[in-house]
Formats: C-alpha cells, sequence, structure tokens
C-alpha cells in the first residue's frame, strides 16, 4: 500500500513538475520580440498602424499613428517590452501590462492593463484589448539593367549588309590625315561617277543576355559627311558600354563624300539620313532574331552623326532642304524612305543623344514630335556652331561660300523648351569640337562624361514614368485620408511606400497614406517596371499646410 502511495506521489509530482516546466517554457517563449516591420491592428476600438523600427529579443520599439480616416496624424512612440512574466506595452496614450498575451515573430495580441487611463468606480482600470499583424510584404528583385553596366562581355556581328545604294564611298580613305588634308585628296575622288555601295552595320549585344525585348540604340559616327567608319573610336567605346548596360547597339557606315559645291555638300547629308532611315527598317525587319522591340529606338551620333541623328528623327519629306526637294522633282534623289533596301517595316525614334550637332532649320522640330532630345556641346565649337552660325568657322570664309548657317545645341534646345518636348542641353564650357577626342584615335576623360550623360537619359527614357498631379503635393493638416491619384507611362507600378508617413493597407500599389504630424520630411516614393526590365524609383516630396 505505502508503495502504491509512493508510487502515485511521485507520478504527481512529476506531473507538477511538467505543468510547471510548460508554463514557464510557454512563458519563455512569450519574451521573444516581434519582427520589425509594419504592423496593421487595434487597440481598443482605434484602429491603428504600428511601424517596428528595433527588435531584440525582449523588446520591440517603434511608433505608431491612428488610423481614423485622417490624412495627417501625430505618431506616438511606443515600446513593447516582453522579458519579465507579463509583457508590457508603453506608449504616450496608452500604458500596461498585457495579460493572456501571445506572441510570436509576426504578431502580438493580449488585454492591457490601461495604467494611465482614469480608474472606474474608482478602483478597477480600464482594459484595452491589443492586436497587431505584421504585413507580408515581397520584395521585388530589381536590376540596373540600362542604368549602369550590368554584363561583363559584348558580343558583336559584324558587317551586317543594311542595304545598297550609289554614293563615293562609305568608309573614310585617310582618315589619320587631318581634316584639310583629307579634304584636299578627296577631290580627286569625288568627280569619279557614283558606284553602287553596300551598307554594313554592326551589332553589340550583351553575350549573356537572354531577353528579347530590349530597346535599341543605333550610333552614326561624325566625320563632316566626308570621313569615319562604324569602328570609330567614341561609337566603339559608348556602343561596348551600352550594350554591357543592357542594350541593343547597332553602328552604321554610310555614303561619304561630296563634291565642293553647296548643292552637293547638302545632298552628302541627306544621303546619310536616307541611310541611316534604311538601316533602322533594317532593323525593324530583323527586331524579332535581334531581341528589340523596333518602337522603342534611340538614334545618336557625334558631329555629322548627330546631325543625320536629329534630322531622321525629325525631318519628313515635306521638310526636306529645297535643293533637296528639287533634286527628287527632277529625279536625282529619291525619297527618305525609298533607299537603300525594300524593307517597309515601322519603327518609332523616341530619343536622339545630339553630341555637337546642328540643323539646317529648328523648324523640322514641331509640337506633334515628342522626341526627347539630349544635347552635348562644347561651348567654343569651331566646326559645329554651338549657337547659329556657320560650320568650319576657322576656314578663311570659304565656308560662307559653300555651307549655309546651321542651328547648334543651344538654339535646338530653345526650340524643344519652347514646344515642350523633353530634352537636356549638357554645354561643356569652352571646349571645342570632339571634346572626347586628344586625337583622331585616342580617347579622353570626357569620354566618361559623355557616356554617363547618355546612358542615364536612354535609362530615363527606357524607364516607366510616374505622373502625379501637382496639387495632390500638397495636404492640410486637417485633409480626410484620399489615396493618391496617379498615372504610370510606360510600365506599371510594382510599390508605393512613403517617408514621414504611413500607409494605411498592405496593396502595394496602393497610394493611402498616413502623413506624420512632426516629420520634417516627406516623400511619396514610386518602384515602377515594364516590359524591358527597366526599373525606376521616383520621389515626389509631400507638403502640409495649416
Amino acid at each position: 500500500m505505502q508503495t502504491y502511495k509512493k508510487i502515485h506521489f511521485i507520478a504527481g509530482f512529476s506531473l507538477i513538475l511538467l505543468i510547471f516546466f510548460t508554463v514557464n517554457l510557454k512563458s519563455f517563449a512569450q519574451k521573444s520580440s516581434p519582427d520589425r516591420g509594419t504592423y496593421d491592428g487595434t487597440i481598443g476600438n482605434e484602429r491603428i498602424v504600428l511601424v517596428a523600427e528595433k527588435s531584440d529579443s525582449s523588446i520591440l520599439k517603434g511608433y505608431f499613428v491612428l488610423n481614423r480616416g485622417k490624412a495627417v496624424e501625430e505618431s506616438h512612440s511606443f515600446l513593447l517590452n516582453t522579458s519579465g512574466n507579463q509583457p508590457i506595452f508603453q506608449s504616450d496614450l496608452y500604458l500596461g501590462k498585457m495579460k493572456s498575451a501571445k506572441i510570436d515573430s509576426s504578431s502580438f495580441e493580449g488585454i492591457v492593463k490601461l495604467m494611465n487611463k482614469k480608474k472606474r468606480f474608482f478602483f478597477w482600470h480600464q482594459k484595452a484589448t491589443l492586436s497587431c499583424a505584421i504585413r507580408l510584404e515581397i520584395l521585388p528583385k530589381r536590376t540596373d539593367r540600362y542604368k549602369k553596366e550590368i554584363f561583363s562581355t559584348v558580343e558583336v556581328k559584324s558587317d551586317l549588309l543594311y542595304g545598297k545604294a550609289k554614293g563615293l564611298w562609305t568608309r573614310s580613305p585617310y582618315s589619320d590625315d587631318p581634316y584639310i588634308e583629307v579634304l584636299a585628296k578627296g577631290l580627286v575622288k569625288s568627280f569619279n561617277d557614283p558606284e553602287v555601295m553596300s551598307l554594313y552595320l554592326d551589332v553589340y549585344y550583351p553575350k549573356t543576355d537572354v531577353f528579347k525585348k530590349r530597346p535599341l540604340v543605333m550610333l552614326i559616327h561624325g566625320g563632316a559627311f566626308y570621313i569615319g567608319s562604324k569602328e570609330s573610336a567614341a561609337e566603339q567605346s559608348l556602343a561596348t558600354s551600352l550594350a554591357k548596360s543592357g542594350y541593343v547597339v547597332a553602328s552604321i557606315d554610310y555614303r561619304l563624300g561630296f563634291k565642293l559645291l553647296p548643292g552637293d555638300i547638302e545632298m552628302s547629308a541627306y544621303r546619310a539620313v536616307q541611310d541611316a532611315h534604311a538601316a533602322l527598317r533594317y532593323l525593324a525587319h530583323n527586331a524579332e532574331g535581334l531581341g528589340i522591340d523596333p518602337n522603342q529606338v534611340y538614334v545618336g551620333g557625334t558631329s555629322a552623326g548627330a546631325v543625320a541623328s536629329l534630322n531622321v528623327a525629325f525631318m519628313n519629306n515635306d521638310e526636306r532642304p529645297l535643293r533637296v526637294k528639287e533634286a527628287d522633282e527632277e529625279g536625282n534623289v529619291t525619297k527618305i524612305e525609298a533607299s537603300g533596301n525594300k524593307y517597309t517595316e515601322k519603327f518609332t525614334i523616341k530619343a536622339v543623344a545630339n553630341m555637337w550637332g546642328a540643323v539646317a532649320d529648328v523648324n523640322i522640330i514641331n509640337t506633334d514630335d515628342q522626341i526627347s532630345v539630349l544635347s552635348i556641346h562644347g561651348t567654343a565649337d569651331g566646326i559645329v556652331p554651338y549657337e547659329y552660325d556657320h560650320p568650319f568657322k576657322n576656314s578663311l570664309m570659304i565656308n560662307r561660300l559653300l555651307m549655309d548657317k546651321m542651328y547648334g545645341s543651344k538654339p535646338i534646345h530653345d526650340r524643344l523648351q519652347l514646344l515642350g518636348i523633353r530634352n537636356r542641353l549638357i554645354s561643356l564650357k569652352g571646349l571645342g569640337h570632339e571634346p572626347e577626342l586628344d586625337n583622331y584615335k585616342t580617347l579622353n576623360r570626357y569620354m566618361d562624361t559623355i557616356t554617363y550623360q547618355v546612358t542615364r537619359f536612354f535609362h530615363e527614357e527606357s524607364a516607366p514614368k510616374v505622373v502625379l498631379p501637382p496639387s495632390q503635393l500638397s495636404i492640410s493638416e486637417n485633409a480626410d485620408l484620399k489615396s493618391v491619384y496617379y498615372e504610370i507611362t510606360n510600365g506599371s507600378a510594382v510599390r508605393v511606400s512613403a517617408e514621414g508617413g504611413v500607409k494605411t493597407n498592405s496593396d502595394p500599389t496602393d497610394a493611402s497614406v498616413i502623413w506624420l504630424m512632426n516629420s520634417d520630411k516627406r516623400k511619396l516614393i514610386f518602384l515602377t517596371t515594364n516590359k524591358f526590365a527597366a526599373w525606376n524609383e521616383n520621389y515626389f516630396p509631400i507638403k502640409v499646410t495649416k
């Protein structure tokens, strides 16, 4: 009998120990703090948004705001201490121990005995149920495609035949000589009858990229429509860098050479525009194989290549120079799109990189031509004018006999500004023509500046854009809560977030924000992407008014 009682005593004692350790293990488990993040919850009858900024084994710190339909609220600091037998919630509005607490890494709840509230019936403390659950946020995996070089190796498909047309030559015959000597040596050859020339281009693309919907950049070399080639130093360097950033880049040869007659010099520029158009039709025809979108095309060039780029983007057949129109009527030339090849595929030029170029008439740029332009130009350029002047300023007045005045990057910028077309002018103060070259083949430090500006501008054109009405950037501190209206072009929103405020819900693309009354800086932040895998982040400052 005693043995039986002893067994019962041991069993009972063991059960007590088991219960004791289970309770204490449960209590110990409750001492861990939730993770940092944003929580949606309630305290009593109030809805709140709680932001946990710091978390360790027993302490959770941050602030919360009341979510009661107001656009601006005061923030309230809080501390959740889980180190004791009962967790303690502390803030200026609510203070007390939490009974029946349940706490894990993503939520916490319990009944708070409010020590800072007036007692009921002299001795009963008020109570409030506290319940918060963390918002699950999926962090998107974004890249710096088109923003910077993200691929290490570039492949080049060389000498792809894009067309044929009659001309004098397509590559510089004396590229290592000074231009004036080249001009003199070429005079003899320029009086030969034009021959059918094969027109070639090179395609640069990132070797390991499998993406099949990329913007296309087409580069046109300089050389006064007389010298140069698609392997020119600046074009090769820029093409390689842009391809490493994720673009498909084409660099073209085109027909060169002219007689020293005003009409023939003008005609040589027109032939370059025709060839550029033919190259773009060829690239659009082969868009699927090249992995490009022919409706997202950028063109750019240096010097004469910039002149050709601006004209192929903005000039139509009705806007051609009078001499060219007359030659067309006489059957000596064809329309812009009727030379080089028989391809008819369409393309859309979205932006131009004008590097020290010019146009004969700024009126070819019209309101309907919503094509963005980046212009980079040395203010002391004596070959292609920065302002409005004759080209080849230091040619002993011969330029005035052979060439008309041209509108350089400054008047082009002014025209674009007047028409409200997106553009940017980078003026290189005191620098002359081809500022990126020390000689015909050697690049200098300005090439890095040029590459950075072109890459930045083209990324802005590739990535989505957020349109936000200015009226929504200012909010009265007594305003009711409303979701901010926004539109996105060329893409879609992935996430909307706020600095100096808290979103009212977990919808990643909803722009309903409670702004903090006592914050110094308030920003609405839009993370966007599109079919080109171009990511963008736009910031809009928010002002709270009385």
